[in-house]
């Protein structure tokens, strides 16, 4: 959500809003949450701190927008589809597919190492960053696993736990190794077969008559 107004009178120019978050994406990369500056941000960004200020309230909002916007491109794909209903394996292998190309982009990689440690710091940034990104995700995913399942295509006693049973399938170890540097990014159709196999581990896990402890 971007805070802020434009003055009276005066249209929001949203150039400016995309050059004050690419830089700020570009100074959280470089130096980390606590060490990015809404000086440097806005020099970079080629504003003044009352625009951006007035824009985005503070640094901390300033970085739940930046998350958000990075976790824009998934949210497409949670709604349903314009061209009719796509079969459940199929919907979840897309989601699984651009879920883990976000997740094993080297930026995100790198922005995992220099910011995950960081905002564990501030209770209240680490909510907000959970709230935006993984929870939103989690949610999302819960959703379309509740509706599958009053359709009678799956059996699940707690659609956010099964939602992270998938997450879990699909990633696998491979974001750790690649945090830890140990692995390349891997191509994207062996990202696709990653997504589809996971998806298929869970839609067999969860098919109705199969008998699940809680």
């Amino acid at each position: 959500m971007i805070r802020g107004r434009a003055g009276p009178g005066r249209p929001r120019d949203p150039a400016k809003d995309d050059a004050i978050l690419s830089a700020a994406r570009e100074s959280f990369l470089e130096k980390g949450f606590h060490a990015s500056t809404i000086e440097d941000i806005a020099a970079r960004a080629g504003v003044s701190k009352v625009t951006l200020y007035n824009r985005f309230g503070d640094k901390e909002a300033l970085f739940e927008e930046v998350v958000r916007v990075e976790m824009g491109r998934m949210n497409a794909l949670f709604e349903p589809s314009l061209d009719g209903p796509m079969p459940l394996a199929d919907r979840l292998t897309a989601i699984g597919t651009a879920l883990l190309d976000m997740l094993f982009e080297p930026d995100h990689v790198r922005f995992d190492r220099l910011i995950s440690g960081e905002i564990a710091q501030s209770p209240k940034l680490a909510r907000r960053f959970f709230e935006v990104a993984p929870g939103k995700c989690r949610s999302a995913l819960a959703a379309i696993i509740d509706e599958a399942a009053a359709e009678g295509i799956v059996a699940v006693d707690d659609a956010e736990l099964a939602a992270e049973d998938l997450t879990a399938l699909w990633k696998g170890f491979c974001d750790f190794q690649l945090k830890l540097g140990l692995i390349e990014r891997p191509p994207h159709a062996a990202i696709v077969a990653r997504a589809a196999r996971g998806t298929a581990v869970f839609l067999r896990a969860y098919a109705p008559g199969n008998s699940k402890e809680g």
